[in-house]
This record gives C-alpha cells, sequence and structure tokens, in this order.
C-alpha cells in the first residue's frame, strides 16, 4: 500500500512516496530516513479499493472501553488498528492514527472522515477536548444513539407487516389478474354474452400481460428498483420521508419523532458543552424541512437576545407540556436534563401513536385488499352465474 509522506529534512519539506501496510508503518519508514514526519496521507488509489465496513456502535464501545483501561486515545487507537479485520476501516483507523500522531485532534481527524463518522459524535469530541472527559462523551453518546436506534426500530417494526400485506395482496391480485383471468375469457368469449364494462377492462389488461411478457416484467423491475432506491438510499428516503409526512394520518407520528430526535440530541450537545445556537444548528440535519426552517427562525431570534423557550414560540417546535419543562431548565441552568426528559416524554407519545395507528391501519389494510380481491372474483364468476342461469331457463 502507497502512501505520500511530508517530512522535513534539513529544514526543507518534502513529500515520499512509501510503501506500507498502515500508517504507522509509513510513519516509522519515514523516520528512519533521518527526517521528521509533518503529514501522511495513504494514495486515494487505495482508499477506494478497499471497502469500509464496520459498525460505529462497536467501534465506540470498543474505544471506550479501552479508554476506560487507562489508555490513551493514541494507544487506544493502535490497539483497534491491529485487531480490525475489515482492510477498509484498517485503513481508516490508520489515517486517523496518521493524524493524531501529527498532532491533529481526534475530533479534526474524525472530520477527515465525515462520512463514517455523524457532526454530532465530532462536535461531542472537540467540545471534550476542550473540557476532558473523552470517555464520557463517548458513553452519552452511545446511550444517545441506542435509543435514536430504539426509536428507529419501533417504527419500522410497525411497518413491516403493513407492508408485507401489501405486498402479499399485491401479487395475489396480479396472479388474478395475469393468469386467472385470461382463463375465464375463453369460457366467456365463448358463450357469446356481452361482459361488463369493469370486467372487460380487466380482462384486456391480462391478456396484455400475457402478450407482453417481457415489457410487463420489465415494469415490474422498475418498480422493484424503485422501491429499493426509496427504501435503501438517503436522497430516497429522504424523498419517501417527505412525501409520506403530508399524509395527515402519518404527519402527527413523524412530527413527534423529528421532536424527540431534536431535544434528545440537543440533550447530547448542551451536555457536552456545545453552545446552544450551535447545537441547534447542528440539528438541523436530524429533523424535518419544515421543522429546519423553524429552527433557523428560532436561532435568529435567540441571537437577538431572546430566550430559548421565546425563541421558540409560535413553531411546532415546542408542544405545550415542552414550554413548561424548558421553562424550568432555563431558570435554573439545566436545559440539557430538561430537553432531555422532554424527549423521554416524547418517546412515550411516539411509541403510544405509533400503537395506535398499527391497531387501526392493519385491519383497514387488510380489509381494502379483501375487498378489492373480492370484487375482483366477484367480477369473473358474474357472467359464468349469468351464463348458467341463462341455461337452466
Amino acid at each position: 500500500m502507497k502512501h505520500r509522506v511530508l517530512v522535513s529534512i534539513g529544514g526543507q519539506s518534502q513529500w515520499l512516496d512509501v510503501e506500507a501496510e498502515s500508517v504507522g508503518a509509513a510513519s516509522a519508514k519515514a523516520l528512519r530516513l533521518g527526517g521528521r514526519v509533518l503529514r501522511i496521507e495513504p494514495v486515494q488509489e487505495q482508499r477506494a479499493t478497499a471497502r469500509v465496513s464496520y459498525s460505529p456502535t462497536v467501534f465506540l464501545q470498543e474505544l471506550l472501553t479501552l479508554l476506560r483501561a487507562g489508555l490513551n486515545v493514541v494507544e487506544a487507537m493502535e490497539a483497534l488498528e491491529r485487531k480490525e479485520a475489515n482492510a477498509g476501516f484498517r485503513l481508516v483507523l490508520g489515517r486517523l492514527l496518521g493524524g493524531l500522531r501529527e498532532g491533529v485532534r481526534l475530533s479534526q481527524a474524525m472530520a477527515r472522515e465525515h462520512l463514517l463518522f455523524p457532526p454530532v459524535l465530532i462536535a461531542g469530541v472537540a467540545a471534550s477536548e476542550t473540557s476532558g472527559g473523552l470517555a464520557d462523551t463517548l458513553e452519552r453518546y452511545l446511550a444517545y444513539d441506542a435509543r435514536i436506534n430504539q426509536i428507529k426500530r419501533k417504527v419500522a417494526a410497525s411497518a413491516i407487516y403493513p407492508l408485507l400485506l401489501m405486498g402479499v395482496g399485491g401479487a395475489v391480485i396480479l396472479f388474478l389478474i395475469a393468469y386467472v383471468l385470461p382463463k375465464f375469457s375463453v369460457i366467456l368469449e365463448g358463450s357469446g354474452r356481452p361482459t361488463g364494462s369493469a370486467t372487460a377492462v380487466l380482462l384486456r389488461l391480462g391478456e396484455s400481460i400475457q402478450q407482453h411478457p417481457w415489457v410487463s416484467g420489465a415494469v415490474l423491475a422498475a418498480a422493484a428498483a424503485a422501491v429499493a432506491w426509496l427504501a435503501g438510499t438517503q436522497a430516497g428516503r429522504r424523498v419517501t420521508l417527505a412525501q409520506v409526512s403530508r399524509v395527515p394520518v402519518l404527519s402527527d407520528i413523524f412530527v413527534t419523532m423529528g421532536l424527540s430526535r431534536l431535544y434528545r440530541t440537543l440533550a447530547l450537545l448542551l451536555d457536552s458543552g456545545i453552545p446552544l445556537i450551535q447545537a441547534m444548528d447542528m440539528a438541523r440535519g436530524i429533523v424535518t424541512p419544515a421543522q429546519s426552517a423553524e429552527l433557523v427562525l428560532a436561532m435568529s431570534r435567540l441571537r437577538s437576545g431572546q430566550m430559548f423557550t421565546e425563541s421558540l414560540a409560535g413553531t411546532s417546535l415546542i408542544p405545550p407540556i415542552a414550554e413548561s419543562l424548558l421553562r424550568v431548565g432555563e431558570r435554573g441552568g439545566a436545559l440539557a436534563e430538561m430537553s432531555g426528559k422532554l424527549a423521554n416524554f416524547l418517546d412515550i407519545a411516539l411509541d403510544r401513536k405509533v400503537d395506535t395507528f398499527s391497531r387501526l391501519f392493519e385491519p383497514l389494510l387488510m380489509s381494502a385488499i379483501g375487498l378489492i380481491i373480492g370484487a375482483i372474483v366477484l367480477m369473473m364468476y358474474s357472467p359464468i352465474f349469468d351464463l348458467v342461469g341463462s341455461v337452466g331457463q
């Protein structure tokens, strides 16, 4: 693996190309040349060849354990780099370690890998570097991340069964239209009796699917790719969230979830020593676009000298219970603590709303799918019943 090493030799700086397995090994080779290592950069092509696969939670837990055991940050990173099995993430740890050896702060080294480390974590680490207590910051972030993931899993689990129902129901409806209906069309055409307009439309649709299987398959593949993009990419999830948030029944759930994440993030950042305005600005990325715009308005009010609760007045960011809690926090200097308690309150409300929605939506969805399938079956059999009735007369 090739690294570019900036060294100072004889008072002059120059770049050297060094072959080494890690940043640490490249630094050791450069030191043997008699120079002072100023900076190390893995070659860009090498970054792209190794796929980074790692668990942020596991990495932070291991780092926290090593720090609690008495190791400093550099020693902890060296231990993690040595034991890392994934080549891509080992390169990332090597770059972090190289930055630390150059005198760069851990938060700055993590900021260079911003695609892997969230801004909330980087900001908390940066605050701990000035006030001390990196291990405490990592512990608070792990608790924050666990609660956020718990909320996500709760919402996702509630959506699995309705999505499964829609998938199975759609497959059954497609089977009836594409396979069963064309079989009945032979009987209906042989009878010479006219069919209803709705039945005729379904028959033509089924015949078209059978006559053009490649086109039908391409349409289904495109639909599957669209669903995968909406569910599997960040941009797709943003589009899905924006559209789903417009549904009146679901909008209240997503608003409550956004508020819960907002106040839990504020609690973490304020507890880490981040100023309120900076914490609000960082929290804009985890709420809905409408809530983000309201945060910008609240930040401008804060800069003009208003109190936190006053800056949120007239927005959806401060539900009725929030104003009382936040005012107590402002008066007692415990805004971070009250933000955390407000987030817990919102989590309880979110659980209740999700459970209520699931209990109401699932039976309604099953009824709707049953009605559609029943209507298709009725349209298939009603001409046959008419034909049998006419024969018996």
